[in-house]
């Protein structure tokens, strides 16, 4: 695990709603192709094999995405960034991060 900098913010970016017990990892711009009968099938494929893994393009060509098992599956979950400044270049994203497990008193 990284060790975060000193100047890191952690900022509330909002929350994902879950009604299929997964989430997805994916460039908004792919979007255009995704196809329910084709792709939804591909990632429930991922996550039912185990807790989650990689989407392809093409056969052999990674980088299309990446499907989990949303913690204790439907609900609404808190989405967080952790942003950092990088002076010229100005504050970026370093790491988002999903809280799946929610409140813990309702397990």
């Amino acid at each position: 695990m990284k060790v975060p900098h000193a100047e890191d913010e952690r900022v509330r970016l909002g929350e994902v709603g879950v009604d299929s017990g997964q989430l997805l990892v994916i460039d908004p711009c792919y979007l255009e192709d995704w196809d329910h009968q084709r792709s939804y099938p591909q990632a429930c494929l991922v996550t039912e094999a185990g807790i989650g893994g990689q989407l392809d393009y093409a056969p052999g060509r990674p980088g299309l995405g990446v499907a989990f098992r949303s913690g204790f599956g439907d609900g609404v979950y808190p989405v967080w960034a952790t942003v950092r400044d990088f002076g010229p270049w100005g504050r970026r994203v370093v790491r988002v991060e999903i809280d799946l497990l929610g409140d813990e008193e309702d397990l």
